[in-house]
């Protein structure tokens, strides 16, 4: 009987250790639920984009390349088509299934800019910013349509989050890991090229505080594995023009756009993101600059993610304003799509903020009103993007209100939503909210709890 409930039991030391990682984890326990049940209630969506790239996924388990009726999938990097076919091969070539499992990579991506976060800024950015990616309209439709921007992104985040720890560890055998990383994300979509920026921000704002210098020797370890994998693939298996992938049929186009408007990139941050996100990063910045003795270690992150942001944008704009091209001005949600986990960084980052502003020396009044305001806005944040998913879920994402199309990259139903969706949705952001504010309640229960004890 001792073994089985003893003192020194094995059973008892697992239990102990699922324990102390629950009481460890439980806050981002409860994001990454919520964040799951989010994608679970969800319908499925489709487009013409969708219907393509699920048609080169089947054609890789039947044929093993990924042909399309129009011709050779040479456009796109081949790899989210054979990351997919093992799923629709073992679960039927579904386009369900093809959906569930980018849902299956969108949700990790929530993880890894948890991952991310805790790196750059700290634990409770981290968590904030999981909440934020994982409820944000942008996010949750790209996670539930079959198109391989989720799979890069997982890929892309996934490569950024090992450069960082290579960095901060100052170790070479884990920048060899980003870089094979690096390889399969640029082999999974080309726009994998922009996480990049963020990564070599790092290496020239933090890298010398860790002892890391960026050599030719420390690029190569990085780069050779994209050069060879690109090599093998586009000189090799695909028997195409090796330089036909970058030159894809968005720059080929034949309509091209001869009057744009500058306000079609803010409205896809204000109708994707919401109004409220932008604010808080707006307001998270405005907060580092206006307290820069305070924030000076955290103000060279911000310069990562706001050079990210801009990157993505500054991109776009040169197709649009510079080529004119058509696709980079309707489809923007897609090419901007890399900004967005940044975005949830920036914003999340008063989380930090606010603690370390409250503890400094100064007005305390005006500190805590400026904090308030912070987590006000983020809060709205999720408040925001909850109403848009529970309000726009039937047919559309964006109604992009520009002369050339009625609406912007649409998204039409593929599979209604769960009936109970709205009631899930408001049991995510409360699953949420109640990891966020437990600790806080857990400590004034506990302060009063032991002054309860000095009285008895």
């Amino acid at each position: 009987m001792e073994a089985l409930h003893g003192t020194g039991g094995k059973p008892n030391v697992d239990k102990n250790k699922l324990v102390a990682f629950l009481e460890t984890h439980y806050q981002l326990i409860g994001v990454l639920v919520g964040a799951l049940i989010v994608l679970a209630s969800m319908g499925t969506y489709t487009n013409w984009d969708a219907e393509k790239e699920f048609e080169a996924a089947q054609s890789v388990v039947t044929s093993g390349f990924p042909y399309v009726s129009s011709g050779f999938m040479i456009n796109q990097p081949p790899l989210a088509f054979y990351m997919t076919a093992p799923v629709l091969q073992a679960f039927g070539a579904s386009y369900v299934n093809g959906v569930g499992f980018v849902s299956a990579l969108g949700f990790g991506c929530v993880a890894l800019v948890y991952a991310l976060g805790t790196l750059l800024y700290g634990k409770h950015t981290g968590l904030v910013a999981a909440a934020l990616f994982g409820l944000v309209p942008w996010q949750v439709f790209m996670a539930r349509i079959y198109m391989i921007d989720a799979q890069y992104l997982f890929v892309s985040l996934l490569f950024l989050v090992v450069g960082v720890l290579a960095v901060h560890k100052n170790s070479e055998k884990l920048l060899a890991v980003s870089g094979v990383l690096f390889a399969l994300a640029f082999l999974t979509k080309l726009f994998a090229i922009f996480f990049l920026v963020p990564l070599l921000l790092i290496v020239l704002l933090k890298g010398k505080a860790y002892g890391f210098k960026l050599t030719l020797r420390k690029a190569l370890i990085f780069l050779v594995p994209s050069f060879i994998f690109q090599a093998i693939w586009f000189g090799g298996f695909a028997n195409q023009n090796f330089l036909g992938v970058y030159i894809p049929a968005d720059f080929t186009h034949q309509v091209l756009i001869a009057n744009p408007s500058m306000l079609f990139l803010p409205q896809i941050f204000v109708e994707s993101s919401g109004w409220f996100l932008l604010a808080a990063a707006i307001f998270s910045l405005a907060l580092t600059l206006g307290f820069r003795h305070l924030f000076e270690g955290t103000l060279r992150i911000d310069v990562v993610c706001v050079g990210a942001i801009l990157a993505v944008a500054a991109v776009d704009l040169s197709l649009v304003f510079g080529s004119h091209l058509l696709v980079p001005y309707v489809s923007a949600f897609k090419y901007e799509y890399a900004a967005l986990p940044f975005l949830c960084l920036l914003a999340a980052s008063l989380a930090d903020k606010g603690g370390l502003l409250v503890s400094s020396i100064g007005t305390q009044k005006v500190k805590r009103f400026l904090v308030g305001l912070g987590l006000a806005l983020l809060f709205a944040s999720m408040v925001e993007s909850a109403v848009f998913l529970g309000h726009f879920q039937p047919y559309t994402l964006i109604d992009f209100k520009v002369d050339y199309v009625g609406h912007y990259f649409p998204f039409y139903v593929y599979t209604s939503v769960s009936s109970n969706f709205q009631t899930w949705l408001i049991f995510a952001v409360a699953l949420m909210a109640v990891s966020f504010v437990f600790p806080f309640v857990l400590r004034i229960w506990r302060k009063d709890l032991s002054k309860w004890n000095d009285i008895l």
